[in-house]
């Protein structure tokens, strides 16, 4: 320790310690050439003492002597004070360069700055604008089915993007975040328009189906319905052409209408002319013919015979006999039939030889659109 010198003091005495000192150095230097393999020795450290510091007094203070060498082979003082441990050296700036030390034959060359690799921001702008693209192609319900494959491949390309900026590759996280984002919300609204189609064309063709098999119902039911009408129509066309054929007899013959009358005619005989008396003439090739109805109320009500009692006399040409009123010869049906009651009706006609063969009788009966004729044909009695 060296303690300034009053100005007061001549300093001759304090430079002729300092080549004491000096010359004091080189004999340790020497010794510590002359001995390399001993181990260097800590220098001591006095203790700090507790003791106040005298003030210093107008006496003259000299620097110390040099201490003397300490002996190398001397035993470690066991109250020194280890010396401090010098600061850690820096370590090696980590590059593409070998750290100081590890060069071979103790070359080294200086470190030079690691260039940086330029961000790759296009994988993140590409995610951005397809999830963009996928999220407007959704608005409109029909192109739901473009918008998947847009929005799925800025998923993917917003995924990339982001492992980029977590390798400290890419500097725009937030576009390759948004664009993820908005790819996961193209597929969800993509993915949810195509349900809702899939089920609203289910419904359809449910209600299509439906449908068709209400109509397949109806046209079964128009059909059965379509045959019974035809075979009811048939059976009524049968039934009418029996009824007709029913109607249509030989002389003897009998025909019950529906209503409970029952109509006869007797064979017709042959008649003798009407008197001269009468004042009607008929040619000499005349046939007189007598025809004789008989009805029978085989009902439980009583029928109208209104309409019913005139009979009608056709020749084999179709035209009418002539009626011929003579006495006893001609006799009328009633208006009406008790419940089991029989009338008979009797007229005479006259008719050509010629168109005598055959000839028909017509019987009608019925009200309005039930009157139905009863025809008798054969020959005439000679």
């Amino acid at each position: 320790m060296t303690v300034p010198v009053p100005p007061d003091r001549p300093e001759p005495e304090t430079a002729a310690a300092a080549p004491v000192e000096s010359e004091a150095r080189p004999a340790s230097e020497a010794e510590a050439t002359a001995r390399p393999e001993a181990a260097p020795e800590a220098k001591a450290v006095p203790a700090p003492s507790s003791a106040p510091v005298p003030a210093p007094s107008s006496a003259p203070v000299f620097e110390d002597a040099p201490a003397p060498a300490k002996n190398p082979w001397a035993a470690p003082d066991p109250n020194a004070v280890p010396p401090a441990a010098p600061p850690p050296m820096p370590g090696p700036v980590p590059g593409p360069f070998p750290a100081p030390g590890q060069y071979p034959n103790g070359m080294y060359w200086p470190q030079y700055p690691v260039p940086t690799p330029e961000p790759r921001n296009g994988v993140g702008i590409t995610a951005l604008v397809l999830g963009i693209v996928g999220v407007v192609l959704c608005l409109p319900l029909f192109l739901f089915w473009l918008s998947w494959l847009p929005a799925l491949l800025a998923v993917c390309f917003g995924g990339v993007g982001l492992s980029l900026v977590r390798k400290r590759l890419a500097t725009n996280r937030a576009m390759a975040l948004t664009g993820t984002v908005l790819g996961v919300v193209g597929l969800l609204a993509s993915l949810s328009t195509g349900v809702l189609l899939i089920a609203d064309l289910s419904s359809d063709m449910r209600e299509h189906s439906r449908t068709v098999k209400q109509q397949e119902r109806d046209d079964s039911e128009r059909r059965r319905l379509a045959d019974e009408r035809a075979k009811k129509a048939a059976a009524e066309q049968a039934a009418r052409e029996a009824d007709e054929k029913a109607r249509r007899l030989s002389f003897g013959g009998s025909y019950t209408y529906p209503d409970g009358l029952k109509v006869t005619m007797a064979a017709p005989t042959p008649a003798s002319p009407p008197s001269r008396s009468s004042g009607v003439t008929f040619p000499p090739d005349t046939t007189f013919i007598l025809v004789q109805v008989t009805v029978v109320n085989t009902g439980s009500a009583e029928l109208s015979l209104y309409g019913s009692g005139s009979l009608i006399v056709k020749d084999s040409r179709g035209s009418l006999a002539r009626p011929v009123f003579s006495g006893d010869q001609f006799k009328m049906l009633p208006q009406t039939l008790g419940p089991g009651q029989e009338a008979t009706a009797l007229e005479e006609f006259a008719l050509s030889n010629a168109s005598a063969d055959p000839f028909t009788l017509q019987f009608t009966h019925g009200t309005r659109m039930e009157r139905k004729e009863v025809i008798w044909a054969g020959s005439a009695p000679r």
